[in-house]
């Protein structure tokens, strides 16, 4: 079997450090606060033997809505491209976090989730029918940077 690949962090420097400790083999949603830029994220995922574990909400509890947006994947769903930007939240003087972020999966596209304003952009597609699995990342009252857990074929 496959074992998980960690590909990241990028963004900024503020925030403490976020990690899951069981390793991943299947994301199943993803929750995501968001406004100008990304206030937090969690999301859900089954390990090797089949377990949900929650990680998350890492970041703060701001945003646009009161709710914040849930992406559920359906049992033949995942995750096969994740689009980012990188940028500035001059509004609270943070030089650089998350400012938006967009999901891709084998049905569907979620996403843009934030505006990414004076932001640099980057995608990662994953090849050869792997999929993303999970995610790291640094956080304090925003989302300061991401990496992700990638599971090859």
């Amino acid at each position: 079997m496959s074992s998980v690949v960690k590909l990241g962090t990028w963004g900024g420097d503020g925030g403490s450090a976020c990690d899951i400790t069981v390793a991943p083999q299947r994301l199943e949603s993803i929750t995501i606060r968001w406004g100008k830029v990304l206030d937090s994220i969690a999301f859900t995922y089954r390990d090797r033997e089949g377990q949900l574990h929650t990680a998350g909400p890492w970041g703060g509890n701001g945003g646009e809505k009161a709710d914040p947006d849930t992406i559920t994947l359906g049992p033949s769903e995942y995750v096969t491209e994740v689009a980012w930007s990188v940028g500035p939240f001059k509004l609270k003087n943070v030089d650089r976090c998350i400012s938006s972020i967009k999901f891709v999966t084998n049905h569907a596209t979620y996403g843009p989730f934030g505006y990414g304003v004076d932001s640099t952009h980057h995608s990662m597609p994953v090849l050869n029918n792997g999929s993303i699995v999970g995610m790291f990342a640094r956080a304090g009252d925003y989302l300061d940077a991401i990496g992700f857990y990638v599971l090859p074929f």
